[in-house]
């Protein structure tokens, strides 16, 4: 059996700009004595792939597929032979079960969506909230009402006495955890900002994490290593969220722990406000990035040099994220070179209109189905390209998938195109509890136990919003 270069495939599909809409399709299956007793399921990559009887995940014998003709450099039409080998199943079989366990483990695994109900747009009531939640993504996130800071939240906050406790609970309400080791609430901010281990149960945790910081994982690739630095961030050194590199591909992610650690007292001039990079999930503002460059000049910290109400006074972005699809940022990547050419508009811009909206859409589904296709287990990594290496990257994607707060993060809020909302809306797909001005206490990625403490003290204190 023909085995291909799938990088060098990779790279051709992504240099013509075409994929499951313009031919990339499957034409067959392996292990077809098993078909009566498959079972069609997700990977980690929303991606439909089939399981055996054995538990063995499918794989596909041929795709026709477009490749670049060496003559004519003209995209022509082939079928591709696949390696269906039982090295090849029993590798790619290992790595579902792996990703699968870790999804399975997300702390949100039961949560359970409130979907709108269509039949009941005659209801004025009914029909007034969906557009309320549709027409916020048709301007610049309100200032002050996306996951906001109750009265009662703020009092709570404010009772807390020392930067330590202050930072904890930052923390804890940025819906930010660690992907690579399990980090326990009560061990965040266990380390001063001197760098100082302040409490001792945590020692061996805090030895673990430091060992793996830096460069101790560039042979797995930033996505490791930024996480390990989020890691570092959350037992209390400030520079693990300011001086990390981004999380690739997941931008909320990114702009959340940038967020977050200006709460945390790093502030610049440029803010969270950066040029805008389409690739980095925002959206370019030059009259907003100034006015909030000159207001950074201009707030003041906390007794203790924080800034815990930054989102309330500089307000937050709309984020363009798609890692719930692609652990790369290649999406973003091949729109943000369709938007410098012209040929689409950022939806998020003052000009889009529905026309405009709906092309850029269009677009995505394509590039977002045929990063899925390549990405999809079925179609896997064969072992000779570094198997470690994809190993761990895939590991480490879906458990940043199974962390990450199903209604978003607070301070990170994701956009949404209008005219998708009305296609989930219709379908009765469209989960209520995505509403991004939902306060962050009450959301899914909230402790109970500290809501719970928050809202004794605000009862003891007769605190009513």
């Amino acid at each position: 059996m023909d085995r291909i270069d799938r990088r060098k495939f990779l790279y051709t599909i992504s240099v013509l700009g075409l994929g499951i809409l313009g031919g990339y399709s499957v034409v067959g299956c392996g292990n077809s004595n098993n078909k009566e007793k498959a079972m069609t399921t997700k990977d980690a990559f929303n991606k439909d792939i089939t399981l055996d009887s054995d538990g063995k995940v499918i794989l596909q014998k041929e795709r026709t597929t477009l490749r670049k003709d060496e003559t004519t450099q003209l995209p022509i039409e082939k079928v591709i032979k696949m390696d269906t080998s039982e090295e090849t199943s029993q590798y790619v079989t290992n790595i579902y079960h792996q990703t699968n366990i870790i999804m399975k483990s997300s702390p949100y695994a039961n949560y359970k969506p409130i979907y709108f109900d269509p039949s009941l747009k005659t209801n004025p009531d009914h029909l007034k909230e969906y557009q309320a939640l549709r027409n916020l993504y048709l301007k610049e996130p309100p200032i002050g009402k996306i996951a906001p800071w109750t009265k009662a939240e703020k009092a709570y906050y404010e009772s807390l006495k020392t930067k330590r406790e202050r930072y904890k609970y930052l923390v804890i309400r940025s819906g930010i955890r660690s992907s690579v080791i399990d980090i326990p609430l009560d061990a965040i901010a266990s380390v001063d900002e001197n760098g100082n281990l302040i409490n001792q149960e945590y020692k061996e945790l805090y030895e673990i994490v430091e060992a793996n910081r830096g460069m101790a994982h560039i042979s797995d690739g930033f996505l490791a290593m930024a996480e390990w630095e989020i890691a570092a961030g959350m037992l209390g050194d400030i520079k693990g969220f300011s001086k990390g590199p981004r999380v690739d591909g997941f931008t909320a992610r990114t702009y959340q722990t940038n967020v977050l650690s200006h709460q945390l007292g790093e502030i610049w001039e440029k803010g969270y406000y950066t040029d805008g990079y389409f690739f980095y999930g925002t959206y370019e503002n030059p009259l907003r990035k100034t006015q909030m460059m000159s207001l950074a000049k201009k707030i003041k910290p906390d007794r203790f040099g924080m800034y815990p109400y930054i989102d309330e006074i500089m307000g937050v972005d709309w984020i363009m994220d798609y890692g719930r699809y692609v652990m790369y940022e290649d999406v973003m990547r091949e729109l943000d070179d369709e938007l410098i050419a012209g040929k689409l508009l950022d939806p998020r811009d003052p000009r889009a209109t529905e026309q405009t909206r709906r092309e850029f859409m269009d677009r995505t589904k394509f590039f977002l189905q045929r990063r899925a296709e390549a990405s999809a287990l079925n179609f896997p990594y064969l072992p000779e390209f570094n198997a470690r290496f994809e190993d761990n990257l895939k590991n480490v994607y879906a458990k940043i998938r199974s962390i990450t707060p199903p209604q978003g993060y607070p301070n990170a809020p994701t956009y949404y195109i209008p005219e998708y909302l009305d296609e989930l809306y219709e379908a009765g797909k469209l989960d209520k509890k995505l509403n991004p001005t939902i306060p962050a206490i009450y959301r899914e990625s909230f402790p109970q136990e500290l809501r719970d403490k928050i809202e004794w003290y605000a009862k003891k204190h007769n605190i009513k919003e």
